[in-house]
Order: structure tokens, then sequence, then C-alpha cells
């Protein structure tokens, strides 16, 4: 198990954006500069951590670069542990530990087992990335799993039917490791799962090694050179909200101008015209919700925008436990509870 590193242009986790949909300004915004740790993304990392620990136990395996913790060692120095994370850590070490049982029953011998695994992924002196978990089964020909613990409620495919393409996180990472172990473990066939506890949801698909190496040739290699030779083209995709630089993207505005013609004098809309805008409302609605939290966020740190000020917002208090909240007052001698109130209409009804 290494510490989590990733790369700072050629980022796998944001690689839709730049791979798939080949937005390739958004690797602009993977440096991670235009993002705030937020305290899911710290939640999700502690996740891993705490679920790598229990499968290497659980399988005995040992690091020999002295990086293991143990779980309590772990658990201390977390921000965000709770019950909802052991469960999540419980059930992904379950999860990978069965896997590992089938994938030893069906071919007779052990498995190697990649843990947090930093591969180098060889598009330029910084592309690196963190396969969460591989299994290598079978030195006769087997079967490389690739599995991606997500802990988020967002639902992930394995596939990607619109572009009728695999993931392309977990197809990078599976290249490279299959690169990686190639000439010791002779691996035919590629499994890519994405497994999310939270939602109860398990997806995975199945390639051929040449399917993959297809991927490489037909898609990851053009990107990559695309990228490096300095185009910055913008293409909109069904994922744009989700991209770190959406604040920022001239070609999402451009494009709700056009939506909306702001050019053309008229009146009213016709019926025909709204229906033409209702399936787009929600993500351009998302789009300047985003300009919006951007710039609210800007201003907190000091960036003055002409003809805006930041004030204090309206607070409704609410108390969250009544009952614990009157026990103290009756402990301090207060009474509190007011006068019985007239029932609702409901009640009355």
């Amino acid at each position: 198990m290494t510490p989590q590193k990733h790369s700072k242009l050629f980022s796998p986790s944001k690689s839709y954006y730049w791979c798939l949909a080949k937005c390739y300004l958004s690797t602009a915004f993977n440096d991670g500069n235009n993002e705030e740790n937020s305290e899911v993304a710290e939640f999700g990392s502690e996740c891993h951590e705490l679920g790598s620990i229990q499968i290497a136990n659980a399988l005995g395996i040992t690091d020999y670069e002295g990086n293991t913790k143990s779980v309590e060692e772990a658990i201390k120095g977390f921000k965000h542990y709770d019950e909802a994370m052991q469960e999540i850590a419980n059930s992904y070490t379950n999860f990978v530990v069965s896997t590992y049982e089938y994938e030893k029953a069906k071919s007779k011998e052990k498995p190697l087992v990649l843990i947090e695994q930093q591969l180098d992924l060889g598009f330029d002196e910084s592309s690196v990335g963190t396969l969460d978990l591989g299994i290598i089964s079978d030195r006769n020909g087997g079967t490389l799993t690739i599995v991606d613990l997500k802990t988020g409620h967002l639902a992930i495919s394995s596939f990607d039917k619109e572009l009728n393409q695999p993931n392309p996180q977990l197809a990078i990472y599976s290249l490279m490791t299959y690169k990686c172990f190639k000439d010791v473990y002779p691996i035919k066939n590629i499994r890519l799962v994405i497994y999310q506890p939270v939602i109860n949801k398990t997806n995975e698909y199945e390639m051929s090694v040449d399917e993959l190496l297809a991927f490489e040739k037909d898609v990851l290699e053009p990107a990559v050179k695309a990228i490096k030779s300095g185009d910055k083209t913008a293409r909109e995709n069904s994922k744009c909200k989700y991209c770190p630089g959406l604040a920022y993207c001239k070609k999402k505005l451009d494009s709700a101008r056009k939506l909306v013609d702001l050019d053309k004098k008229i009146e009213t809309l016709t019926e025909e015209e709204i229906t033409q805008i209702l399936p787009k409302c929600d993500d351009y609605i998302a789009y300047f919700e985003k300009v919006k939290e951007h710039c609210l966020k800007r201003a907190m740190n000091g960036h003055k925008y002409p003809g805006f000020k930041l004030v204090h917002s309206r607070v409704t208090r609410k108390i969250i436990d009544e009952n614990k909240v009157a026990k103290a007052l009756e402990e301090l001698g207060y009474s509190p509870y007011q006068t019985p109130k007239l029932l609702s209409i409901t009640e009355l009804t």
C-alpha cells in the first residue's frame, strides 16, 4: 500500500472529460487549485484507508515498505470516523475477500492482490494514479479484476452506454496494471467493478485484453496526444455540472446564450420554443448555481465584485432534540412548555 498521489494534468478520476468526452480544456482544472478539500472528499479518503487496512489484515498481506497502520491507529487520526464509515469499510472488505476467495477457488492458487497501488501512467512526468484494488488470478491466463470503491450517492457505471466505452478511470488503471504484470501473468480477461455500498449498488463490465488495447489505441492515445499538443478545445457533455472548471467555462455560457437566443427580438416564447428549452433547464440551472457558488467563495476570501457585497443571510434556528432541551431546562428549574395550544386543522379534522 502506498500513499495516494494523482496526476496534475491527466487525472484518472477526471478522465471522463478529457478522455471520453474530449473536453481538453477540463485538464486546466485538474491540479486541485480550483477545488476545495470538502468534508465529503475527506470522508471518502478515510473510508478507503480504513477499508484497505482491513482487507490487508483479512488476507494476511504484509506491506514491506512499512506504511501499514493498525485499524486503531488509523481511526485515531480520522476526522470523520463514525458508524457509517465503519459499515462502508466492512462491506468493502467483505466484498473484496469474497472476490478473492472466488478467484482462488477457480484457479486453485492464491491470486495476486494489489491494495492502494500507485501506478505510473506514463503520459507525462507527473501522471500517476492510485488503484483502489486489483486482483490477478491464474498464471495460465486468468482475469485481472479492478475494484473501485465509491462512497458517494451518485451512481457510477463501469461502462458508458452513451459513448459505448468502458469507464475510463478503471480502463486506465487496468491498462497500466496489465502492462506492469503481463510478463508474469498472461492476463486474458479484464473485469471492471464499481462498488458503491452507500447506495447498495455494484456493477461490472468484462472485456478482453484486445478490447482494452483497442481502447488505448483509439480513445486514450489520441486524447493524450491532443492535450500534450496544447489543444484546449472545450466540449459540452452530460457530466459538465460536475466539472471543477464549470464556473470558468465560456463554452457553457455561449451554449446558454444560444439556448434562449438573446439576440432575437421577441415579445413572448411559443409553446414549441419552451418545449425546446425545457430538457436543458436543469443543466443550465446547475451551471448558473455553480457560478454563484464560485463567486461567493471568492468573495468570502476577499475578492470584490462591483455592485455586490456580502451580507448575513437570515437563519431560522431550530431545536433538534426537544426532549433533551426540555430535560436540561427542567433540571435548572425552568418550565420549558407553554400553555396548551389549539390543535391544528388536520388534528381537529
